[in-house]
């Protein structure tokens, strides 16, 4: 569904404005003249910033807050019982999904939209520092706070667009881009796709989406990319990775303890010349952020952008919050926050906490939704037996009904039958101080993992480990 240019100059109210998505579109919409407002049940620090820009914001959700609004916008974490919802069905107020927004302001730029199961916000906002480094000027929305930007958008001038398209709902077949960039496709959202086959045929759309005239960028080292490419009769694209079939493929890897270094060599093909790219830094750790940064740099090259301007948008990126956030170092040990909710992104977490080499790596643990926790039970066994300690939470529900048996407690058990008393299980949050003090010494490494309320927890500990001295 297609949202006219006379419906978006209409007054908009979006659902859970506080939310990652949603407020960077709120904010793009503002910036560009739109007469914006929302609600949501919790002040955080985006209703904060949104409230800065003139934004109006309500607390809670209520049926007044929408009595004069035409355009109501909806992310797929709201309740199909909400308030503002069921009043606007009633006095049939247009209803308009998260995506359908974001598409509709696409089709407005020359937009570059960045899909996968995980990379997407950094891989957005690498393209995106990519591209203001050279003076594109683009107009970006992430799923993410930029710390370059202290925000999830940035407004450009340009028009040059660039957005993360979220596949947790289906919505890819929504945007048609100019450039589409999928980083990976692994088992996930299946609460809503039920089957692998369903999750990858909406990754086909979106390419099919793809004008005739744009270009899908493929990471060929993922399995389920590989599958897809397959596929694909009709439309150009380029793939990168660290295979040697790759159009482009990074080379001689390392790491320091905090940068990655690499080489890039480019493939002559129908679209590029033969080069190769040296002495590439990101500071960054990983492998899975090379590749962020080939997709960055493939799209770069799509677009004419200069070497020079490529390694310099590297340097000076400033990182993502909630992608290995080091919050704080406490008598030697140093405590990170990190957004990794599903275990290839944990397995790639894990894998960068290595490079450090601490003495003992120390993880806790907030699963993130039951459906995610039980459909991938036995992937997070196998990756968080890695660490030396686990310290397990209860289920962030994230609006889902209680699963009973889907407890920290069962996890626990069954983590220590694979390794004797590995896992403990955090009964309650002020039990954290005096059990992360209990199981650390000088040199270790302590790593909060989840994408709910878990970062909180990572930010109080340090001033909480001192009060208690």
């Amino acid at each position: 569904m297609k949202i006219s240019e006379h419906d978006i100059k209409n007054k908009i109210h979006f659902v859970g404005i506080g939310g990652i998505g949603m407020s960077g579109i709120a904010e793009v919409m503002h910036a560009f003249g739109y007469n914006v407002q929302g609600s949501d049940i919790v002040n955080n620090q985006n209703i904060k910033r949104l409230r800065k820009k003139g934004i109006k914001t309500f607390l809670g959700h209520s049926k007044n807050n929408v009595k004069n609004v035409n355009i109501l916008v909806v992310s797929s974490a709201i309740k199909k019982n909400n308030p503002e919802i069921h009043y606007s069905k009633e006095k049939n107020i247009k209803i308009y999904k998260r995506s359908e927004m974001l598409s509709s302001l696409m089709n407005f730029k020359e937009s570059i939209a960045i899909s996968g199961t995980h990379g997407k916000t950094t891989t957005t906002s690498l393209i995106s520092a990519v591209l203001e480094n050279a003076k594109f000027d683009p107009t970006t929305i992430i799923g993410g706070i930029v710390n370059a930007y202290k925000s999830t958008a940035r407004i450009g001038k340009s028009k040059w667009m660039v957005v993360e398209a979220d596949e947790s709902d289906g919505s890819l077949s929504n945007f048609f881009p100019k450039i589409g960039v999928i980083t990976n496709i692994n088992k996930e959202h299946m609460d809503f796709y039920q089957t692998y086959n369903k999750l990858q045929n909406n990754f086909y759309q979106f390419i099919k989406n793809i004008p005739f005239d744009g270009l899908a960028v493929l990471c060929k080292d993922n399995l389920g990319v590989k599958k897809l490419i397959k596929k694909i009769t009709n439309r150009n694209f380029i793939t990168y990775g660290f295979f040697k079939d790759s159009d482009l493929r990074a080379l001689n890897v390392s790491f320091n303890k905090t940068s990655s270094c690499f080489d890039v060599e480019i493939k002559q093909n129908f679209l590029f010349k033969k080069e190769i790219i040296k002495g590439i830094k990101l500071n960054m750790l990983g492998k899975h952020n090379v590749l962020n940064c080939l997709a960055a740099i493939s799209v770069a090259k799509i677009l004419n952008i200069k070497t020079k301007k490529i390694k310099n948008a590297f340097k000076q990126f400033q990182g993502i919050q909630r992608r290995f956030t080091l919050v704080d170092t406490i008598n030697g040990v140093k405590i990170y926050d990190d957004y990794a909710h599903h275990p290839e992104e944990i397995k790639s977490t894990l894998d960068l906490v290595k490079i450090l080499k601490p003495k003992h790596t120390i993880v806790v643990f907030q699963p993130h939704r039951y459906s995610r926790f039980g459909f991938l039970y036995n992937n997070f066994k196998r990756i968080l037996k890695n660490c030396d300690k686990l310290i397990v939470a209860d289920v962030y529900p994230a609006g889902e009904k209680k699963v009973n048996y889907l407890s920290k407690e069962k996890f626990v058990k069954d983590i220590n039958k694979i390794k004797k008393n590995l896992a403990i299980p955090l009964n309650k949050k002020s039990d954290l101080p005096k059990i992360i003090k209990d199981n650390t010494k000088f040199g270790d490494l302590v790593i909060f993992l989840g994408a709910g309320d878990i970062s909180k927890w990572a930010y109080d500990l340090p001033l909480q480990i001192k009060r208690k001295k």
